[in-house]
């Protein structure tokens, strides 16, 4: 007899699907190479990943939330079909396909589909939310270069360079920053923000972030951080802050703020769940 770990709550699962999309070429239900992207052709095409998010209790004659087989299919049955289709008719948006395909999706699961990622490129994603389908969420990244300095004034240098560490260096000292912008945007026609698309997007982070910020020393050269220590934490909301408002005037929400300082440490404003 299998036995199965009782939870207390549901436990999520997500599961990345890679699709090659050659328009005109079908769909084969088995990967042959279970990790590169179908549909595997020497033809041109687009590549992209959806990841599939869903919730649940561990089966008990399996210990699945659900299987990842059956994840895959969906992508292949549902999504691929749709986007060939798309590449037909032309002039249909993405989010137009995750909206008419959660329904369908949440069919060949067994346990509940919360959320849909498509990423289109390297650095663009488009999700929907199974609990809020009146909007869609908007992810883009950016970089941009600048220098600082960790210290704070009240502290001595010995207590500085323990705090801080190598971050205080007196000249200080730069990064390569990655930011990701995260929006929700409306799907109804009628409300304010619809159609606002990632070319929007990319015009308001470049006027109100990209285009101060970038090659500067932060400290002396943004009026921001002249009484803020320009920590990832800090550097995180002042982008949140200077944000929010621009991006609310147009009719969308900000919905998170997400910054890289180097690979190895990331913050997230709000804080993620």
């Amino acid at each position: 007899m299998v036995e199965t770990m009782t939870m207390t709550s549901d436990i999520s699962l997500a599961r990345t699907v890679r699709l090659f999309m050659a328009p005109g070429e079908p769909t084969p239900d088995l990967a042959v190479n279970s990790y590169a992207a179908l549909v595997s052709t020497p033809h041109l095409g687009v590549f992209y990943e959806f990841t599939l998010h869903c919730s649940g209790q561990p089966q008990s004659r399996t210990g699945f939330v659900e299987s990842i087989y059956e994840m895959d299919r969906a992508v292949h049955g549902v999504l691929a079909p749709r986007i060939n289709q798309a590449f037909k008719t032309g002039n249909v948006r993405p989010h137009t396909i995750l909206q008419a395909s959660m329904h369908d999706l949440d069919q060949h699961l067994d346990a509940r589909l919360t959320r849909v990622d498509w990423q289109l490129t390297p650095t663009y994603r488009i999700s929907m939310e199974a609990s809020d389908m009146t909007t869609f969420l908007l992810a883009q990244n950016y970089q941009f270069a600048a220098s600082h300095k960790l210290h704070n004034p009240e502290y001595d240098d010995a207590t500085n360079r323990s705090v801080f560490g190598k971050c205080c260096n007196p000249n200080g000292h730069g990064h390569n920053y990655r930011l990701e912008v995260e929006i929700a945007v409306p799907s109804n026609p009628e409300s304010p923000g619809h159609g606002f698309s990632v070319i929007d997007l990319d015009e308001v982070v470049q006027e109100h972030v990209i285009d101060d910020f970038d090659h500067t020393y932060l400290n002396l050269d943004i009026d921001d951080f002249s009484n803020c220590n320009p920590t990832v934490e800090n550097i995180t909301l002042i982008c949140h802050k200077r944000l929010m408002t621009p991006l609310k005037n147009l009719g969308v929400k900000l919905r998170r703020i997400r910054l890289w300082e180097t690979e190895k440490t990331c913050c997230a404003y709000p804080a993620e769940a």
